[in-house]
């Protein structure tokens, strides 16, 4: 702290809205050599003892109002002065409170690391390295949105090729700069952890330095702030890490990777609910770093962004993707009834060709339920079975298990249809589970792989041999990709909403890129009547093309992302309340919604209807109305 700065401004943990502000603190003489702009303080509010955060240090208070005293302070600012500016623009962004966003980007402080000396260990040496692993990164524009083909590794991710983008960024930009590599999940932060050090790269430790920190949950609460503090602190050069990375603190951003922007991962479930994507976004354009979205099938938000010109496309060739990708053939119920399958959920062509393969390389099925079975029907009349209790969906949890209530849990062992009283019925709907129980019966020689949520997800090279059966974010990648993979239900229901079609067409991208090349004899079965746009993309590689093809009918009738959707929830009155405060902004257009209202409104004037409806969000809460709660860039 300065010898003339007195007086703390601090933004303390509070819910309420209207106590979304900084508020003064003294600095006691035996905290002034700890407390700095970014630390973490405990003061009294409201006769509590809270948590809060110094955002700025003065000479003179900005109230007449006797100020209290800061109670503690912790060892190490957790925030640089350029950290609390990002919060403060993203918290304007998505109309939330500073504190939410400051939660939301550095984990739980670890007192005892406080202690250490956070000090450069031998950049030059972590220079050199990171050039040498550069030298091998794509060629790509500063801002780029990446339609990226399966490596010959068949991961996840083409992790060996975003590790070198961000490192040449690094050893490009110079001494003390940063990259962050932003992954959806664990599995993808593995591989890309793998990749680094099979680039000669070295992950950084205390007292030894290292070239890149790896901010992962599970890793624990100690290494997880070691890692935050030694790359804010620019120690380790290159960031990788899930969601929170996109708000990581770093000396200087050379550049910012998002892969698989379109994964519902990336997409905060706090308050304010931001979105690394965007966050990625407003970060290149306001600090001016590059900016790479890169995915097998990028979003639709990143078409956008390629058509309002802010990124460049960079697509493979037409002979580029026939190349890496399986061969793709969708196999809908006019072709199961003329081969004899029935009703039977492999049909005998995918089923001839799984097997075959299986004999000499792994091979896969992905199943997009998780669970035994999902739904029952009467073996009778097929009248779909419900709950007599609640009329909620019936399912059936394990062989052993009755057929139970999925919304009120009540079992019912002997159930009557009520159509025709038999007390018969079948699966309507079979989970993974119970498609790998049937698997293991088929294929009594064979080994059959489990990967889901609930039972545990494999992890990636894990297999060489046998039948892996997944649902969709558990499919494993094994070495060289599988030789066959069949798609159970390829034409079930994606989540509704508007990006439900191209949500499948990512699903089965990310499933294909695990598979090896069609002129390996890689091939992958897609089983039901998917709809054109999904089988086209799939089967042509061409998720890029969806993308920029949905943007434009979103153009034409003026949907997100061309324009902005802000969802309002409250009761009527606040609704009502929000009606008015937005006649500042004539361009919003709202419409009902059972939780409120939806407002849509121009990308140029969506701040301006942002800060109208924050405005109001705080004033009820000063004046103790109804709560108005907002949620900017909803999924419609």
């Amino acid at each position: 702290m300065t010898a003339d700065a007195s007086v703390a401004r601090v933004v303390v943990e509070s819910a309420l809205p209207h106590l979304d502000r900084e508020f003064d603190y003294l600095v006691p003489p035996s905290l002034a050599d700890a407390v700095a702009v970014g630390s973490r303080v405990r003061v009294v509010f409201a006769g509590r003892l809270v948590s809060g955060v110094v955002t700025r240090l003065a000479a003179e208070p900005s109230t007449d109002a006797r100020l209290s005293e800061i109670r503690s302070c912790a060892g190490l600012p957790s925030y640089t002065p350029q950290a609390l500016d990002l919060a403060r623009r993203v918290a304007r962004r998505y109309g939330g409170s500073l504190w939410d966003v400051l939660r939301l980007m550095a984990p739980p402080r670890v007192a005892a690391l406080e202690k250490r000396e956070w000090t450069l260990v031998d950049a030059e040496a972590s220079q050199a390295r990171l050039a040498h692993a550069g030298m091998s990164a794509p060629v790509l524009a500063r801002r780029a949105v990446w339609a990226a083909l399966p490596d010959a590794r068949r991961g996840p991710l083409p992790a060996a090729a975003l590790v070198a983008h961000a490192a040449k960024s690094v050893a490009c930009d110079g001494e003390r700069s940063s990259a962050i590599l932003v992954v959806p999940d664990a599995r993808c932060l593995a591989a890309c952890a793998r990749a680094a050090r099979d680039a000669g790269l070295v992950e950084w430790k205390a007292g030894k330095g290292g070239d890149f920190v790896v901010l992962d949950h599970d890793a624990g609460p100690t290494a997880r702030y070691a890692a935050y503090l030694a790359a804010m602190h620019g120690l380790a050069p290159l960031v990788l890490g899930t969601r929170p990375a996109a708000l990581q603190p770093v000396p200087r951003l050379a550049s910012i990777t998002v892969w698989d922007d379109a994964s519902d991962a990336y997409a905060d479930a706090h308050a304010p609910y931001f979105h690394a994507r965007t966050v990625a976004a407003m970060r290149a354009q306001d600090d001016g770093c590059g900016l790479l979205l890169a995915a097998f099938a990028p979003s639709v938000d990143a078409a956008a962004l390629v058509a309002h010109g802010f990124a460049q496309a960079v697509e493979p060739r037409r002979d580029e993707a026939r190349a890496a990708a399986p061969h793709v053939n969708v196999i809908g119920e006019q072709d199961r009834a003329r081969d004899g399958s029935g009703r039977h959920w492999m049909p005998s062509q995918a089923w001839k060709g799984l097997r075959e393969a299986a004999a000499t390389a792994p091979v896969g099925v992905l199943v997009p339920r998780a669970g035994y079975v999902t739904a029952l029907a009467c073996t009778r009349c097929g009248a779909w079975a419900a709950c007599p209790a609640c009329e909620g969906e019936l399912v059936v949890p394990s062989p052993a298990s009755p057929p139970t209530c999925r919304d009120c849990g009540a079992e019912h062992a002997h159930l009557h249809c009520p159509e025709c009283t038999s007390a018969e019925f079948s699966a309507a709907r079979q989970g993974v589970e119970a498609i790998a129980a049937q698997l293991r019966r088929m294929a009594p020689d064979v080994q059959v792989h489990l990967s889901s949520a609930a039972t545990g997800t494999l992890p990636d090279r894990a297999v060489s041999r046998g039948i892996v059966v997944a649902t969709p974010a558990a499919l494993p990648a094994v070495e060289g990709g599988y030789a066959r993979l069949v798609v159970i239900g390829a034409d079930r229901p994606t989540p509704g909403g508007l990006d439900a079609e191209h949500l499948a067409i990512r699903w089965w991208s990310n499933a294909a890129a695990l598979v090896c090349p069609g002129d390996a004899g890689g091939a992958v079965a897609m089983v039901g009547d998917v709809l054109p746009r999904i089988r086209r993309a799939v089967q042509t590689w061409d998720p890029w093309g969806a993308a920029r093809d949905a943007y434009d009918e979103r153009r034409e009738l003026a949907l997100p992302p061309v324009r902005r959707a802000i969802r309002l929830e409250g009761d009527q009155r606040a609704v009502d309340a929000a009606r008015v405060a937005l006649r500042s902004v004539p361009e919003a257009q709202i419409a009902p919604d059972p939780a409120g209202a939806v407002v849509l409104v121009s990308r140029g004037r969506a701040q301006d209807a942002v800060d109208a409806l924050r405005a109001l969000v705080v004033e009820r809460s000063r004046a103790g109305d109804t709560p108005l709660r907002m949620r900017v860039d909803a999924p419609l």
